[in-house]
């Protein structure tokens, strides 16, 4: 019977404790619906600190604008993320929202740059265009801009200008273009090239013919894991499976061919 009492009293305590937290939170929320942020401000913030993340949410917006408080974008950030990490939507979509006023500044700086021909700011306007940074994205224009600054040998681009051929973006699939590309880069100790181009390899879409496709696969997989490619090192354990023992010693004598080459003059 006691125990019966005592489940009670501590179901009774929870449901008054969610039914105040719940009642604080529709308060703050329409007071911040109705501009009245000295309130919201009141109403949000403990539950915040208690990591709600609708009161996260709303806190950040009031940061980030200077609504009821002094205006603090760093600030907004940090709630913005703490509601992501709980996979709030509305997190989400304010932390894209405030990234993407940076990157419209961003774009806007660099585009005169790329345009009188600087390869770093045309790689740059690469990325903003195929991921949607600061402006719609737009593979085709990705993919111009990539080229132009591959053509002046800049180290990023070549390698940007293989994943555009590797994955058919701005431009018609093309496998041995990938690999040209991804080579140029990955002999220049671009690991995120090492990487691709033993992805490439892996799947038997290469069509250089020093060595079989999974040796060489294994051979830059490696090389990208030594230079800290966490996916590289779960992938090269499941190549080297793949080998026999005659391969297995062919693979390594490659890939320490392959550090000495394309590894450690760039370190």
């Amino acid at each position: 019977m006691k125990k019966q009492l005592i489940y009670a009293l501590v179901l009774s305590c929870s449901l008054g404790s969610g039914m105040a937290l719940a009642a604080s939170l529709a308060k703050g929320t329409r007071a911040f619906e109705k501009q009245d942020y000295e309130t919201a401000l009141a109403e949000l913030k403990p539950l915040a600190q208690d990591g709600d993340p609708e009161a996260l949410n709303m806190l950040g917006q009031m940061y980030e604008h200077g609504w009821g408080v002094e205006q603090n974008e760093k600030t907004a950030k940090r709630y913005y993320l703490r509601g992501v990490s709980q996979g709030h939507l509305g997190s989400v979509n304010s932390l894209r929202a405030l990234k993407n006023k940076a990157y419209v500044v961003e774009f806007a700086k660099i585009e005169p740059d790329a345009e009188n021909g600087n390869a770093s700011a045309q790689n740059r306007l690469g990325e903003m265009y195929e991921f949607g940074y600061g402006t719609n994205r737009n593979a085709d224009m990705a993919y111009s801009w990539y080229r132009k600054a591959a053509e002046q040998d800049y180290l990023p681009a070549l390698h940007n200008l293989g994943r555009c051929y590797n994955f058919g973006t701005g431009v018609e699939q093309n496998f041995e273009q990938a690999e040209i590309w991804y080579r140029k880069a990955a002999e220049r100790g671009h690991t995120d090239a090492m990487f691709f181009l033993g992805t490439l390899y892996s799947n038997h879409h290469g069509s250089h013919s020093e060595q079989d496709s999974d040796i060489q696969a294994y051979a830059w997989m490696h090389n990208a894991a030594e230079l800290g490619n966490q996916t590289a090192k779960a992938i090269e354990r499941r190549l080297i499976m793949k080998l026999d023992p005659q391969q297995q010693e062919s693979a390594t004598a490659l890939s320490e061919e392959y550090r000495q080459q394309y590894v450690l003059p760039y370190k």
